[in-house]
């Protein structure tokens, strides 16, 4: 049967950290990724692979911001979903960081890439776009508070996050 497990886990050591250091995202949708063993070298957009270029980086305060994967099996309708959800929070509000969070809004076929503090590349929304699904821009009340964004992108989709060779990505 193709779904029975192959290894356990092992408890690693003390060397792990959370949450992410940088986000990038682009323009979808993707035509095809090349794939081994859950790691992606190549993502095809439009007929071209892409490269460190057509990436636009976004780059979050410490401590801020995070990548979560929820998995839904249904044993009912025989069918599993991947819920990935990207939190960015950014200071400072301006109107050049409310036009990009415009455009953001408006792309439902985004492809996002979140690079944790361990170094690892991972994708939201890959296989079938990722998209905004809110934003709050704030300037709060105190004079010691956040004034800026909170953004979440968000993918649904039907295999779990892929860890993103950084060539693709990173000049």
């Amino acid at each position: 049967m193709a779904c029975n497990i192959t290894e356990g886990f092992i408890n690693d050591c003390l060397d792990s950290q959370g949450g992410l250091e940088t986000i990038y995202l682009t323009n979808g949708p993707v035509d095809s990724i090349t794939e081994t063993a859950g790691v992606v070298s190549a993502i095809t957009v439009g007929g071209t692979p892409l490269v460190p270029a057509d990436w636009f980086e976004f780059q979050v305060p410490r401590a801020t911001s995070d990548f979560s994967e929820t998995i839904t099996p249904s044993q009912e309708n025989g069918t599993i979903t991947y819920q990935q959800d990207l939190n960015m929070v950014f200071n400072k509000m301006s109107a050049d960081k409310r036009n990009q969070i415009l455009l953001m809004a408006e792309n439902n076929k985004l492809i996002a890439v979140a690079k944790d503090n361990n170094g690892i590349l991972w994708s939201i929304g890959l296989e079938r776009g990722a998209y905004m699904t809110t934003s709050v821009g704030s300037t709060s009340v105190g004079y010691a508070d956040r004034n800026g964004y909170t953004i979440t992108i968000s993918g649904m989709e039907a295999s779990p996050s892929y860890v993103i060779d950084p060539a693709i990505v990173i000049a």
